[in-house]
């Protein structure tokens, strides 16, 4: 699937950096998240970057969860502000959402994976945790990237 996905990324203009042996992910976000699809870990364990062109949508990679992973849960819990029931809706959602791609190109826009289902989602600003299922799996997500079901071209 990865040099499947390599492939797709030379045609698309998207770029990639590699090593040889898998990174980790850091100790609050695999206590956080327990059931991280061991396929989605086996893609992305050995990138240390993947972006498009212009550098405003990436694959969030084992670096990327150092810090930076859940600003679109910071914004909503900062919109909840003083709500309560919204701000505890919000840390649930989340708490169930592992994000996977980022973009800031024009509206704030991400897929994730929902790891109550393993099911992959997509949600745009300004309301992130109203999602659409747009594939089964990981696995099915990369295959509809390849086919251009599902386009990361946004």
């Amino acid at each position: 699937m990865v040099d499947k996905f390599l492939e797709w990324t030379k045609k698309n203009g998207w770029l990639t950096e590699q090593v040889d042996s898998p990174l980790s992910l850091p100790d609050a976000v695999v206590s956080r998240y327990k059931s991280i699809p061991e396929e989605w870990f086996d893609f992305i364990g050995t990138f240390t970057r993947i972006t498009n062109r212009e550098d405003n949508m990436w694959f969030l990679t084992c670096y990327d969860y150092q810090d930076s992973y859940d600003d679109f849960e910071k914004m909503s819990l900062e919109a909840a502000s003083g709500d309560e029931a919204w701000t505890n809706d919000i840390k649930a959602f989340w708490d169930k959402t592992f994000m996977i791609i980022m973009s800031v190109r024009g509206d704030y826009h991400y897929f994730a994976i929902d790891l109550e289902s393993g099911k992959v989602i997509e949600g745009w600003e300004p309301e992130f945790e109203k999602v659409t299922v747009v594939a089964e799996s990981f696995n099915d997500f990369l295959s509809k990237i390849f086919t251009g079901e599902i386009s990361l071209i946004i």
